[in-house]
């Protein structure tokens, strides 16, 4: 059984039965164009999950696996490592005997790590094997009331620092007593703790609000708001102006929005913060939109396509030119599945270039541009510009008006292959949109290879998630008969997933692939229904019935297509409900 473990991880997986030869062989390929490791590659494809890979790692290197899951941490124990060193070598102390200490480690060869405790806590080590998620996950959850202790006690430092009373949005300070105020130590230590605990917390945005008697401070996290902290009123000046400097804004200027960027290295990965400020009654608000690199760029097959939608999109995306258009609302996760078919198709035969507003996440390789409208630099004039640089491949950020629209359809037909976003509902009215801007039908019906709409969804945390028989309306909007026995999931919530009962979100969508019979309706400017209804005839699965699968799938539940999608009247009426 040895000489198995001496075995490549991929040859391991295969002989264990945990994923195919023909998975291995393709995760092979994926991994020759992002470099990243076999066993990152196989998770991001779906083939395996981490805690197979690190079960495999285990016997390769002759260490015990440990499953943090549903471990019960000793506090005393706990604290024997400092959360500074837990975060830098990701370990942490799992129980301790008469004569050692047992730390769960990402990396149980790291020697270094591993006197450093010994050095700390005067014993002797056994180091074990356990999935870096889970490791990260029990740091934030046993050392995350000393960051919360922290952050309190820094709030009450800095509001014994600042003597003001009651300061106001309206309160004409001094803007050197505000710069003051934001550079003392316990402000700028409350700030980057605020950023990084988001960060930990895999938030997606950070709301700083202005209140009558408070700053509320909410985190976005998996599409949802969560309150996280109430700062007091005094110390808003300080605060705000904290969060300006970092991103080098006026801090005299309040009544004017203003944009900005922060970069800043957390647990030793550099995460950049785009920061939107906006006044309101009470002062001004300051949203900050956290673009973590590390987890910025994915492989399609990771983002939740459907084996159907995932096949039609790759297909348009091989297209030597045309134009690829992703719809949705902001926040659907439109600019990820572009930047995953940009991972796809760029080599070093081609020429990758973008137009983004801004720029949100640095792939190598790829030649990526900013718009600047205060100088002029508008989508439309950024486009021209980089059509002179011999592209094969344009990612515009957003067809905003109708001279980019005209620009971006003119360059498809002109040998370019052109990926885009456009905000509209579903597929099918992105062609009745793009007419009424004002590009002719023609232009449409030619120059346009697909469109996918899409959504997000939560995930269901497969640790906690609750079976139950659904009742006849959940049926009905289902699809499903009255007499069927299927079991739908709901959310509970545990420790992996903060309680919530989700973790993580997906992609719901809909690919339709331009065909005649779509491209005749787009030229006589027919409806979205006409459109939406051959699409559906040609093959493609709409976007409730991917949410639909995706239910009885148990990935998600019936709430969260219903939030996000919506199953209508016309839905019941179908099922005679």
């Amino acid at each position: 059984m040895k000489e198995l473990y001496k075995k490549p991880l991929g040859d391991i997986l295969v002989s264990r039965g945990e994923i195919t030869r023909e998975q291995l062989n393709e995760a092979l390929r994926e991994q020759n164009k992002t470099l990243k490791k076999l066993g990152q590659t196989l998770v991001d494809l779906g083939f395996a999950n981490e805690e197979q890979i690190t079960q495999v790692r285990a016997l390769q290197i002759d260490v015990d696996y440990f499953n943090l899951q549903d471990h019960h941490f000793d506090p005393d124990v706990v604290s024997l490592v400092t959360e500074n060193v837990a975060r830098t070598y990701k370990l942490i102390p799992v129980k301790q005997t008469s004569d050692k200490l047992i730390i769960a480690m990402s990396n149980p060869l790291d020697i270094e790590a591993i006197d450093i405790v010994q050095f700390g806590t005067k014993s002797r080590v056994e180091a074990v094997l356990a999935t870096e998620w889970r490791i990260m996950e029990a740091i934030n959850r046993q050392y995350g009331s000393s960051s919360s202790d922290d952050i309190q006690q820094f709030m009450d430092q800095a509001a014994l620092d600042i003597e003001v009373e009651h300061a106001s949005a309206d309160e004409d300070e001094s803007i050197d007593e505000v710069k003051r105020q934001s550079d003392a130590a316990p402000v700028v230590k409350l700030v980057n703790l605020l950023l990084t605990q988001a960060v930990r917390e895999k938030a997606s945005d950070i709301h700083v609000e202005p209140r009558r008697t408070n700053v509320d401070v909410r985190y976005r996290i998996d599409g949802e708001l969560h309150m996280v902290r109430s700062i007091p009123k005094r110390l808003q000046a300080a605060v705000l102006s904290r969060i300006k400097i970092m991103s080098e804004l006026d801090i005299s200027e309040r009544r004017l929005p203003q944009d900005g960027r922060i970069s800043v290295r957390i647990d030793n990965r550099t995460v950049d913060l785009r920061v939107s400020t906006s006044p309101s009654f009470y002062g001004e608000r300051i949203v900050l939109r956290v673009l973590d690199k590390a987890g910025g760029l994915r492989p399609l097959t990771s983002l939740g396509f459907s084996e159907n939608d995932l096949h039609s999109f790759e297909g348009l995306i091989q297209r030597p030119h045309g134009i690829i258009l992703v719809t949705g609302p902001t926040g659907s996760g439109k600019t990820t599945t572009l930047y995953a078919a940009l991972n796809m198709l760029r080599s070093e035969s081609r020429n990758i270039m973008t137009v983004e507003d801004p720029i949100e996440y640095e792939l190598e390789g790829i030649n990526q541009t900013n718009i600047n409208p205060k100088i002029g630099l508008t989508f439309s004039l950024q486009l021209r510009s980089i059509l002179r640089q011999d592209p094969d491949v344009v990612l515009l950020g957003e067809i905003r008006d109708t001279e980019t629209a005209d620009i971006a359809f003119r360059a498809a037909l002109t040998g370019h292959l052109v990926l885009s976003t456009l905000h509209c509902n579903s597929a099918a009215s992105a062609i009745t949109r793009l007419i009424d801007m004002g590009v002719e039908p023609f232009l449409v019906s030619s120059a346009i290879n697909g469109v996918t709409a899409q959504r997000l969804v939560r995930v269901l945390c497969q640790d906690c998630k609750e079976g139950y028989a659904p009742d006849a309306l959940t049926k009905a909007m289902l699809g499903l008969p009255a007499d069927s026995d299927a079991t739908l999931y709901k959310p509970k919530g545990c420790t992996s997933c903060g309680g919530s009962g989700y973790k993580g979100r997906l992609t719901v969508c809909e690919t339709m692939v331009m065909n005649d019979a779509i491209g005749r309706l787009a030229m006589a400017k027919a409806n979205s229904t006409d459109v939406q209804q051959a699409a559906l005839k040609a093959g493609m699965i709409s976007m409730r019935e991917d949410g639909t699968n995706k239910v009885l799938a148990g990935i998600t539940t019936v709430e969260e297509v219903r939030r996000k999608i919506f199953y209508d009247g016309d839905v019941l009426a179908e099922a005679g409900v």
